[in-house]
């Protein structure tokens, strides 16, 4: 009997429902976080749930449950894997917004989390997000011992967001601004800065599933390939996209005189290098034969925020 392919409704009505769920496994989270602290770190645990619960795609999140299922892992053993690649998302929100970074006021329709609460303790907030990701890989889930391969998840992770990944990738960012550096080396950014950490979504999700190397490593390149179309997707809506539909503004990269594929380009070919790495990204993930993966990998380069 052949295989029935999912419609794009059902991808859809399953998306939404995972994401009610890590939202709301979020949000116990973090009332588990303020239960017996002083008064004098309220403020400060505010702040990580000021950007946690502000909304998002929970893409990274939706991209761990999907290898986990498509490599033959239950949804419970891939939660805290999907839990954490958001954690860090956020902390990652944070950092950038800053005003020694991207300086941006507004983030998902609303001020900036160091808007709000002050550059230090959106800083102290950041860390925080970043050292709870870690918490959850490594600890009992419910109840449940941490699963095999919870401690390779950390190390995916932890490669993930350091000077090899995004840090790494911001560090560029800030370096090349006002130059004019190559078509490799912007390529190699947006690999670093949001490439790394949506091939640790995939590899973490193929690795709680115990799966085999092979499975795990196509995960990662798929992730990869698609993480720079949605760097390159974000470049583009940077130039052109409607400031109320992204909740941020927008036209601040030229402003800034970041280097990204978008401009040294232009929109058109821009958009055409998205749809290829985008393709990339499928062709690869094919061999995990998971029509969820594929749909979301489709969704980078199709949206509007």
């Amino acid at each position: 009997m052949a295989n029935i392919v999912p419609n794009e409704q059902f991808l859809k009505l399953w998306s939404q429902k995972s994401i009610i769920t890590v939202n709301q496994e979020l949000r116990l989270l973090f009332l588990r976080q303020r239960k017996n602290q002083p008064d004098e770190i309220q403020n400060l645990l505010e702040a990580m749930d000021y950007t946690l619960s502000s909304g998002g795609k929970r893409l990274r999140a939706l991209l761990t449950l999907a290898t986990t299922e498509a490599c033959g892992g239950k949804f419970e053993v891939a939660m805290p894997g999907a839990l954490a690649v958001e954690l860090v998302h956020a902390y990652s929100l944070i950092h950038d917004d800053l005003p020694d970074l991207d300086d941006d006021d507004y983030r998902r329709g609303q001020l900036s989390c160091h808007k709000v609460f002050g550059n230090a303790v959106a800083i102290l907030a950041g860390d925080c997000l970043q050292s709870l990701a870690f918490e959850l890989l490594l600890s009992n889930w419910k109840g449940r011992r941490a699963p095999y391969g919870s401690l390779k998840a950390a190390y995916i992770l932890a490669k993930a967001i350091g000077p090899q990944g995004m840090a790494g990738g911001q560090a560029m960012d800030l370096a090349f601004e006002n130059h004019s550096p190559p078509l490799a080396q912007i390529q190699d950014m947006g690999k670093r800065k949001t490439g790394r950490l949506l091939s640790a979504a995939m590899a973490i999700g193929a690795t709680l599933a115990e799966a085999s190397i092979q499975k795990i490593n196509i995960a990662a390149k798929a992730g990869l390939a698609a993480g720079l179309a949605f760097q390159i997707k974000d470049d583009l809506l940077n130039q052109e996209g409607d400031p109320t539909v992204m909740g941020k503004s927008v036209g601040t990269d030229a402003e800034r005189g970041k280097s990204t594929l978008a401009a040294l380009l232009g929109p058109k070919k821009a958009a055409e290098a998205a749809r290829v790495w985008a393709a990339s990204a499928k062709k690869i993930s094919k061999n995990l034969n998971s029509p969820k993966l594929d749909w979301l990998i489709g969704t980078m380069v199709d949206r509007k925020s």
